[in-house]
């Protein structure tokens, strides 16, 4: 399980992970993609043996950010063909069909942060 949290007012986002969900804060750059941070994960299952938690990660979110979000049913390189010009829905779409494999349960969630609404 993995968990985040966007504070808007303060341009954050705080998330912590146990198990293998995986998070990770991208942002389209000239060369491609850059992972401006990642969610630290704590080996464990949940409701079963849950390990010492951590505080969550707190890091910065600027507007164009995109979080994604998987679990192990995903193949590892699903970063890696992201269309930025796509919506989180349609990204979310195409990493599932792209890299979800066969022989385990997939999910994929991403968010697009807009920016600051006036």
């Amino acid at each position: 399980m993995t968990l985040a949290r966007v504070d808007f007012a303060a341009s954050t986002l705080s998330w912590i992970g146990v198990g293998n969900v995986t998070g990770e804060l991208v942002a389209k750059a000239p060369t491609g993609i850059n992972v401006r941070s990642s969610v630290r994960l704590t080996g464990g299952i949940v409701g079963y043996r849950i390990p010492e938690i951590r505080p969550a990660q707190v890091v910065s979110i600027r507007a164009g950010d995109l979080i994604v979000m998987a679990t192990d049913g995903i193949a590892e390189e699903y970063l890696e063909s992201i269309d930025f010009s796509a919506s989180a829905s349609v990204i979310a779409e195409q990493i599932l069909s792209k890299y979800g494999k066969e022989t385990d349960d997939a999910m994929v969630l991403t968010a697009r942060h807009r920016g600051a609404t006036t």
